[in-house]
């Protein structure tokens, strides 16, 4: 009578062979896995980055000038008190104009490691606190000078991502007034 099926010295030699195939092809599935990591952590940056940039260009392109702001469309403040021009500082307010077509002061400020904006009607009106729209901010600052308004942020991300991503923009909003 035949016997049917696998003697345990053919188990051992395949699960041996497929150990050493494994063992070739780890640090190849691993690196893949990293660089699969890297590139959906950097989309997220980018896409967070670029709402933000755009959020920022889209009203120093509708500023107007005002007599608040120093007879400018944007003024950088530090302490509330506003900075000369080429200066740098951490909260920019910008007079611009609505989708309706209301004058509004917007103001971006960086506060708490974190990029807020908050609109209003008043100048005089508290323009603390706002919406958070980037957290982690790890650095930066706008700086306004011949109608151009200069802006850098850099974000803190995960140490096991340090280096392998880009993590912080520096741009460039020209109010319409120098166009």
């Amino acid at each position: 009578m035949k016997k049917k099926g696998f003697t345990l010295i053919e188990i051992i030699m395949v699960t041996a062979v497929m150990g050493i195939v494994m063992l070739l092809f780890s640090p190849m599935i691993d690196s893949f896995i990293g660089a699969q990591d890297r590139l959906n952590n950097q989309s997220k940056v980018d896409s967070r980055l670029n709402e933000v940039v755009e959020f920022i260009k889209r009203d120093v392109r509708n500023a107007k000038s005002n007599s608040n702001l120093g007879d400018e469309p944007v003024g950088i403040f530090a302490d509330d008190s506003l900075l000369s021009d080429g200066s740098t500082g951490k909260k920019v307010i910008i007079y611009t104009i609505d989708l309706e077509g209301d004058t509004k002061y917007t103001q971006y400020l960086l506060e708490d490691n974190k990029l807020k904006i908050n609109t209003s009607d008043d100048f005089n009106d508290s323009l603390s606190g706002g919406t958070t729209l980037l957290s982690n901010v790890e650095e930066g600052e706008f700086k306004y000078q011949d109608k151009i308004l200069l802006f850098y942020f850099k974000i803190d991300i995960p140490d096991r991502l340090d280096g392998k991503i880009r993590n912080e923009v520096r741009d460039v909003g020209i109010t319409r007034i120098n166009l």
